[in-house]
């Protein structure tokens, strides 16, 4: 199993060595992400030559500090604490090609239990591996006493920026990330998980008016310092507001869009996460299936589940467009629960669903749709929530 056998007092003789391999990791991830991004583009035969010395470099440091060995793919187990649970056929495949063509360019790390290995890095190679034809994964060590040195928050924290900029995160992990790292950082908000959306949203709501969202766009890639100041003066109401911001501002991401886009992902019925984690439907299609519940459906659990399931088996086979998911979505609720046709002696609308009505779309400069689509659809997300309860 292993290419160079040594003794387990060897192997884990020195953690201060295994804090070194986990730095040294870091910076292989850094520079396969650098050597990705030169491959997609255009640029010169030196600036690939020298990323590649550099990996080949770390790689050999890793190798002579704990050892290398070719590890069976079914001795490894997940990480169950690693930030990304769904893992895209398309981009299993992507990698097994190139571990096919290219080899296995770095050795994963490994934590060694009894008998197995539970991964500390490298799922993805994992997980391709058996497709390009590999019987064993390149590996190197990490001691559980090593480990347990490590800052956890630190390092969940770094886990989830390596998967947000090595490879697009889907954003149902990123909702989830988010979450447990803000709880991570500041143990106050674990009673608070449930209310961790709907305080971003009223938080945004807050600002909107006030007109300072649109600032937020240059404070997300502003250095720390900067955004620390800008939340204590932005209007946030309380310090779990402030937290919230700041671990969203500190990814480089716009809390607006993960209020609008990432957060509604939270709290999704299993069986649209089984879909996510095996298929990688994106988010947006996955919140239109969503809408095929028991209340929106009129139906009980089991028949809102059977058609749900019935529906994403189409919106699968046929690759249906987001445009598409939303027309079928909407003629199944109708078909569900139509709607009461309009009579002379009905209810008035009221003041605020007139004013809604009056919006004329084809009036409004596209910039201000988009701003309207979002705020209305955040709006939309706690009439359910006030709705389910």
């Amino acid at each position: 199993m292993s290419k160079k056998p040594v003794g387990m007092a060897q192997r884990f003789a020195h953690v201060g060595q295994n804090q070194q391999v986990f730095e040294l990791s870091n910076r292989i991830e850094e520079l396969e992400e650098e050597l990705r991004q030169v491959r997609a583009k255009p640029t010169s035969d030196t600036e690939k030559e020298e990323l590649n010395r550099q990996l080949e470099a770390l790689a050999t440091q890793l190798g002579q500090q704990s050892g290398e060995h070719e590890i069976p793919f079914d001795q490894i187990k997940p990480d169950p604490d690693q930030p990304r649970t769904v893992f895209p056929p398309d981009l299993i495949q992507a990698r097994a090609k190139s571990l096919r063509e290219e080899g296995q360019l770095n050795p994963a790390i490994v934590l060694p239990k009894d008998g197995w290995y539970q991964l500390f890095d490298g799922e993805l190679r994992w997980r391709s591996g058996p497709l390009a034809q590999l019987k064993t994964l390149r590996c190197v060590f990490l001691t559980q006493e090593a480990l347990d040195k490590l800052d956890r928050t630190a390092l969940f924290d770094r886990q989830l920026t390596t998967s947000i900029q090595a490879e697009k995160l889907h954003p149902f992990d990123l909702a989830n990330g988010l979450v447990k790292l803000m709880v991570l950082q500041h143990p106050e908000l674990e009673d608070q998980i449930e209310e961790i959306p709907n305080l971003l949203s009223a938080a945004v709501q807050r600002l909107k008016r006030n007109d300072k969202a649109t600032e937020l766009d240059s404070i997300r890639i502003a250095d720390r310092n900067s955004q620390k100041n800008w939340l204590e003066t932005a209007g946030l109401h309380s310090v779990e507001e402030r937290w919230i911001f700041s671990t969203i501002l500190d990814k480089q991401l716009n809390p607006i869009s993960i209020s609008s886009n990432v957060f509604p992902l939270l709290n999704l019925p299993s069986d649209l996460q089984d879909v996510i984690r095996k298929t990688g439907l994106e988010g947006s299609k996955i919140l239109e299936l969503k809408r095929l519940s028991p209340k929106f459906l009129e139906a009980d659990q089991k028949t809102a589940e059977k058609i749900r399931s019935e529906i994403t088996q189409k919106v699968l086979q046929d690759k249906l467009s987001l445009s598409q998911i939303k027309r079928l979505v909407n003629q199944i609720i109708q078909e569900q629960n139509p709607l009461p046709a309009p009579t002379s002696k009905g209810k008035r609308p009221s003041a605020v669903v007139k004013s809604i009505q009056s919006i004329q779309p084809a009036k409004i400069d596209k910039t201000h749709l988009v701003e309207l689509r979002e705020t209305l659809y955040a709006k939309l997300q706690e009439i359910d929530a006030v709705l389910s309860t």
